[in-house]
């Protein structure tokens, strides 16, 4: 009996050894199934962890999905253990950033899936400065706001916006951020011991910058020691900008937890987003 179940188990572990060998799909092409229309048969090899509910569902989220809407995939991420992809989901009427993060066990699976939960609360703020009358969209609404109304509207409707408008924003006004950079680096270097989360004091020369582009604030922050990121907006702990930090070896590393998009821009340049 001992010798039976012996050879039993031995075929058991030959035989998924052998599916495994034969499941060579990428971290792209795992997504990429996932959000077929066509269904992904055999996901449950490919979800783990917090993803444990993908077991069960009747339907992927790519046969959930309008046909309409268009899937744009970006590998951001991938080494031997660990991988990140970021899918654009757009039509018409929807747009959407999602961020999948993999790691390779016997197969390559999602452990965990993020996307900022902003485009409601932007739509509710923009509602909210419409409702502003125009009389007081001046000087009364500055005075209390600190920005004016124009900024606020504007500056609400970029962090609302997907990430390839956000890089796109950068692309159309680079120079101004090379301009805002340098004044920073001359005025607040950075320093060993900048390992708090503070907002810099800045100047009226940068402020005028800052408010060409749309910017709130610039941030240090310890989770980025030694890296600038210059604050869009967003809720709470969900908030997007832009990140400089000529030394690629300095970027933070991209997870679920904090920074979950740090998006490549170009000479030191990143979009970012945190969660």
């Amino acid at each position: 009996m001992k010798k039976l179940l012996s050879i039993f188990l031995l075929m058991f572990t030959i035989s998924v050894n052998a599916q495994n060998a034969g499941d060579t799909l990428s971290p792209m092409r795992v997504i990429e199934k996932y959000l077929s229309p066509q269904g992904f048969p055999e996901k449950m090899r490919h979800f783990c962890c917090e993803m444990y509910h993908e077991w069960g569902a009747p339907k992927t989220l790519g046969e959930q999905l309008a046909v309409s809407v268009k899937r744009e995939f970006t590998l951001l991420y991938e080494d031997s253990a660990r991988a990140v992809i970021t899918v654009w989901l757009h039509d018409s009427t929807t747009s959407m950033d999602v961020y999948f993060y993999l790691q390779h066990r016997t197969v390559w699976t999602v452990y965990a899936v993020r996307s900022l939960v902003m485009k409601d609360f932007a739509k509710a703020e923009l509602k909210r400065l419409d409702s502003v009358p125009t009389k007081q969209r001046g000087k009364p609404y500055a005075n209390i706001s600190n920005h004016t109304w124009q900024f606020d509207y504007d500056n609400t409707v970029l962090w609302g916006k997907s990430d390839t408008l956000l890089a796109q924003h950068f692309y159309d006004n680079k120079e101004a951020f090379l301009k805002l950079e340098k004044m920073r680096a001359k005025n607040f270097p950075l320093k060993a011991s900048d390992t708090l989360k503070i907002s810099l004091n800045i100047d009226k020369k940068m402020r005028k910058v800052m408010n060409k582009l749309l910017l709130r604030d610039v941030l240090l922050d310890p989770k980025a020691q030694g890296t600038v990121l210059y604050h869009v907006g967003g809720v709470l702990d969900n908030s997007v900008g832009y990140m400089y930090q000529p030394d690629p070896t300095k970027i933070p590393a991209v997870t679920a937890g904090y920074f979950i998009l740090i998006r490549p821009l170009g000479n030191g340049w990143y979009l970012y987003k945190t969660t």
